[in-house]
């Protein structure tokens, strides 16, 4: 129920899931799966591929210490969607799915874990925007799931949805916004899968083609409902719109406070969710609340019941990009993490690569470093930097972090987000960094 998170080396064996990319590579259509090895010695494991048409691959991964290696998918497998099981021997390992598209690349760190529940809140198919639900199964026996889904209309339970089969080692995915789908021209699509037989792992890939958005953006669904949800960087201001999207899967109704931090005080009107429903959140359509870059935490006094995602869509001249991802979770019993990874930092230097929120209300410091043999090696002007009480800081990275792993340590408790370049001129993706187990 928990994030991705980076766990403890050892054992037998690390499993990790990534319910898929596009990787058709043609029309510059690709994607890869990242594996990051945290220790000094070899990383080895097995990665087994498998796309829409059952088809599957088996590729050995060999990662040298304390380096990241690439599985570049259609180079072992094409598919509308390729997905992935990563096993690595004794552990020690970090994985996400990249997905490489000419309208913006976008990234996404794969699971540690496969579930019977999973949920999206924000989904779009406004002027034949795509939304497709990519339901991967990687065991060997066949999974049944039903799919439910919420517009601004209220809720649906189509029929056609309901014991919808994934073959074994295969992906299925579900294009919400084609014709007869039932959920077409839609600016507002939460999601709901759940599986009556085996277990699985979903993402969802969209391809904006108006309504005020462009670009492509992959993320992996939510495996449990939680009462709060946190984002370390939300901006206001020029060039720059955001949406909130909360959906709550369950049959109570919810009420749900916005709090922002690392600023004043901005009195924010609860927002009612009804069961089974999705509301929204935008920073625009609060006027007391000044342009700049806030934390946020958006929570629920009743019990667990709702999942938040972010979709921000930024426009620089003739650019415009959105990219969605959700909001991140402490650990069911609390724990918030005070060191994070990032599988591999962006290809140069990046201003604003990583943005830090303090969780606590005491100051501290945040170092950014490489791991060598010799231990984490702090990155020049990235050691012991100042950050205050509940507050965000913003960090760039120089060019000897590129295409590097990183660790990210904190004296307190942090949650780190990370700005990628999308390929798209100034454009940026986002995605969250992995929290230490």
């Amino acid at each position: 129920g928990w994030m991705p998170a980076a766990p403890a080396p050892g054992g037998l064996t690390e499993t990790w899931f990534c319910p898929g990319v596009p990787a058709t590579g043609t029309d510059g259509v690709s994607g890869e799966i990242v594996v990051a090895n945290r220790r000094n010695a070899r990383l080895l494991g097995s990665a087994l591929l498998m796309n829409e048409l059952g088809e599957n691959a088996r590729v050995d991964v060999s990662v040298d210490p304390l380096s990241t290696g690439r599985i570049l998918l259609p180079q072992q497998l094409t598919g509308s969607m390729v997905g992935a099981l990563i096993e690595i021997e004794q552990g020690g390992g970090l994985v996400e799915q990249v997905a490489r598209h000419p309208a913006g690349d976008s990234v996404a760190p794969c699971t540690n874990a496969v579930g019977d529940r999973w949920y999206l809140a924000d989904g779009f198919t406004v002027e034949g925007s795509l939304d497709q639900v990519v339901l991967t199964n990687p065991f060997e026996q066949t999974v049944v799931v039903n799919l439910e889904f919420a517009t601004r209309e209220g809720p649906r339970q189509p029929g056609s949805y309901r014991g919808l089969t994934i073959p074994p080692r295969s992906v299925r995915v579900i294009d919400l916004g084609r014709p007869g789908a039932g959920a077409q021209s839609e600016p507002l699509l939460a999601v709901s899968v759940e599986a009556t037989r085996g277990r699985l792992v979903v993402g969802r890939f969209q391809r904006f083609l108006g309504g005020g958005r462009e670009g492509a953006q992959v993320t992996v669904a939510q495996p449990a409902v939680r009462e709060q949800w946190w984002f370390a960087d939300v901006v206001k201001g020029e060039g720059v719109s955001e949406q909130y999207s909360i959906y709550n899967p369950t049959d109570r109704d919810a009420t749900v406070d916005v709090v922002l931090l690392g600023g004043s005080f901005v009195p924010i009107d609860p927002i009612d969710v009804p069961a089974r429903e999705v509301a929204t959140f935008v920073p625009d359509e609060v006027e007391a609340m000044p342009d700049g870059r806030y934390a946020i935490v958006l929570a629920t006094l009743s019990e667990p019941s709702i999942v938040v995602e972010r979709a921000r869509t930024r426009t620089a001249g003739d650019e415009v990009g959105t990219s969605v991802v959700p909001g991140a979770t402490g650990r069911q019993d609390g724990y918030i993490a005070s060191t994070w990874y990032v599988p591999a930092a962006p290809a140069g230097e990046t201003t604003g690569g990583l943005v830090v929120f303090n969780a606590d209300n005491a100051p501290g410091t945040v170092s950014v470093s490489v791991p060598t043999s010799a231990g984490a090696t702090p990155l020049d002007g990235l050691a012991d930097v100042p950050i205050g009480p509940a507050s965000q800081l913003v960090l760039d990275l120089p060019e000897a972090a590129a295409g590097q792993q990183l660790i990210v340590s904190s004296t307190n408790r942090i949650f780190v987000e990370r700005s990628i370049p999308s390929g798209v001129g100034t454009l940026r993706s986002t995605a969250w960094a992995m929290p230490a187990a």
